[in-house]
């Protein structure tokens, strides 16, 4: 849905537009890459350029800067394949680059080469073991408001768990969704993805009018320290007095933003929220 856009336009933002750096006329537009390939399903990649950080926020500028004319091919091993791109107005760029033959499995690598108005950039990432769920409750907390909670099992690998909100093509990043590796089982709450950049009436609970649909992802350790920075950034961004400062890492080549990564994942489709506990 559109509402989750600018929970994207948070990696433009600290992937590219940070206040420490000087922004005149001297910037550049910088490749952001937001890639992924996991088991069982194709890659999927968003293809973006930063924003200064001065520039006005709307959807229309973010339309705008989404790359469309770039060649962007998969690899795996002696296969290749060469991504098509399409509309999808789930996504925040409304515009993404999708795969149909090469599909990803558990600790297989895979490259991105992507190549767009005379330069080249690479990356590579492996697939990690999924992880699954158990004990997924769905609790009335009050007047259409219900959380959820589940049991994350021990695992050596980090995770990361989004959530699709009524039948979205797109996975927005849960708010505080990222746990390290740990040898125990924990029981955790599932927060609900923000609906924008500056969360005014922003509750952590979902409205039992969604349907909700949760993606557990296992991380690598890039994946980790990209995402749990891209939180910390996002989070603190609405902080006056400690605001985010410093720039995401990236694994993508020829200095560019971004992130392109494997994942091993596991899908808990819940359905209409209001439906549990009647």
């Amino acid at each position: 849905m559109r509402r989750y856009a600018l929970l994207f336009i948070a990696l433009l933002m600290f992937a590219g537009c940070i206040k420490t750096q000087e922004q005149d006329d001297s910037f550049r537009y910088r490749l952001v890459v937001d890639g992924r390939i996991e088991q069982g399903h194709s890659a999927v990649v968003m293809l973006s350029q930063s924003i200064p950080y001065n520039d006005s926020y709307s959807e229309n500028v973010y339309r705008k800067m989404a790359i469309w004319g770039a060649k962007v091919t998969i690899v795996n091993g002696d296969r290749r394949e060469v991504l098509t791109s399409r509309r999808d107005s789930h996504y925040p760029t409304e515009f993404v680059y999708t795969g149909s033959k090469i599909t990803g499995e558990v600790n297989e690598t895979y490259t991105i080469e992507i190549e767009y108005s005379g330069h080249s950039w690479r990356a590579e990432c492996t697939i990690l073991p999924p992880i699954e769920l158990h004990d997924i409750e769905v609790v009335a907390e009050g007047e259409d408001e219900y959380s959820i909670k589940a049991t994350l099992p021990p695992s050596p690998y980090p995770c990361s768990i989004d959530c699709s909100i009524d039948g979205s093509t797109y996975y927005a990043p849960t708010i505080l969704g990222i746990y390290a590796p740990s040898d125990s089982e924990r029981r955790i709450t599932i927060n609900h993805p923000s609906d924008k950049l500056i969360r005014e009436g922003y509750s952590i609970m979902f409205s039992g009018k969604e349907r909700v649909t949760l993606r557990v992802n296992t991380l690598c350790d890039f994946g980790y320290t990209y995402w749990r920075k891209w939180e910390d950034n996002f989070i603190n961004s609405i902080n006056p007095i400690f605001p985010s400062t410093s720039n995401l890492p990236t694994n993508i080549s020829n200095n560019a933003y971004g992130i392109w990564s494997g994942y091993g994942t596991t899908y808990h489709v819940l359905g209409l929220l209001s439906e549990y506990g009647n």
